[in-house]
């Protein structure tokens, strides 16, 4: 009985110590659980599960805005995404939460297709072409734009950077990347 108490004791530690990392536009040596560096891309993924969260960060260079997707299986190019879209705008960080309608073109708000931005914080820095982008959103927002985001299971990731800080400014082929079974 009293290893029992003690184990519970201990794992109760365990999560307890488990910090959600800072979402402040930097991102120190250690603050996530893993990474993934995107070779072709040159974007590196940090994140960590905290609870019910995903606490994501990206790092890479880009003249313009810069952006991150989910599909849980690719079968219409990018349609059904859930998609992320960093910019900046007088000097701040604007964090878009989008859906992609079409199979191809700009994704929506998720306002306007009856989800809402799940983005829970959000910042970032940008200084000479290079990002450091933080945000954080629930694992499972319950919404139909939303994408359930369930560690271990794989999915398709998509990562984008334009060469203007213009959202409505869509990236070249040549500055898409999908990254097939991928795991939170």
């Amino acid at each position: 009985m009293k290893r029992g108490i003690v184990g519970l004791m201990v794992l109760a530690l365990g999560v307890a110590l488990a910090q959600a990392p800072k979402v402040d536009g930097k991102i120190a040596p250690g603050e996530y659980a893993k990474s993934y560096k995107h070779e072709k891309s040159g974007i590196t993924l940090y994140w960590s599960v905290v609870g019910d969260t995903l606490y994501l960060a990206l790092e890479g260079e880009s003249k313009g805005w810069i952006g991150i997707g989910f599909l849980p299986e690719k079968s219409d190019k990018k349609k059904g995404a859930d998609q992320y879209l960093f910019y900046m705008e007088g000097g701040k960080l604007v964090a878009l939460d989008m859906y992609q309608v079409k199979r191809t073109g700009a994704p929506s708000p998720d306002e306007k297709e009856g989800g809402k931005n799940s983005i829970l914080a959000a910042n970032a820095s940008y200084e000479g072409g290079k990002w450091s982008v933080e945000f954080s959103r629930k694992l499972k927002t319950g919404e139909p734009t939303d994408v359930e985001i369930v560690p271990g299971r794989k999915l398709f990731v998509l990562l984008a950077h334009s060469e203007k800080m213009d959202p409505k400014e869509e990236h070249k082929k040549t500055e898409r990347w999908y990254l097939e079974d991928f795991a939170f």
